[in-house]
């Protein structure tokens, strides 16, 4: 859990765990061609699933999950999300990951810099 977030960061639930394998494979139908933004999935997974909600911030949780424990190569841009095996997207996948994680580590330095 993250600190001052953990209402939403809390680990998987045995629910989430369960419909992890529905997520990956309607990830898989999505290529750097077409790929899906997060309101979409959120929607269209709650038209068709009544007795779990899906949340933006929750399938950024499973989206996580799926990065950590390797189990897709999902790939998130500002056209969305899609799913890619090439090696030089990947690169540039873990590029904007680590670009992203050095921003929020500046932004932490500069609050202790205050204190």
């Amino acid at each position: 859990m993250i600190k001052n977030f953990e209402e939403y960061t809390y680990e998987l639930t045995d629910n989430e765990k369960k419909i992890l394998p529905l997520i990956i494979q309607g990830f898989k139908n999505y290529s750097m061609n077409n790929p899906i933004k997060e309101p979409l999935i959120v929607s269209r997974f709650n038209e068709r699933n009544t007795n779990l909600k899906l949340t933006a911030v929750r399938l950024r949780k499973l989206v996580n999950y799926i990065r950590v424990n390797s189990l897709l190569p999902l790939i998130a841009t500002s056209k969305g999300y899609f799913v890619c095996y090439d090696k030089t997207i990947i690169n540039t996948q873990i590029q904007s990951l680590r670009q992203r994680a050095n921003s929020i580590d500046n932004c932490a330095n500069g609050l202790e810099k205050l204190l």
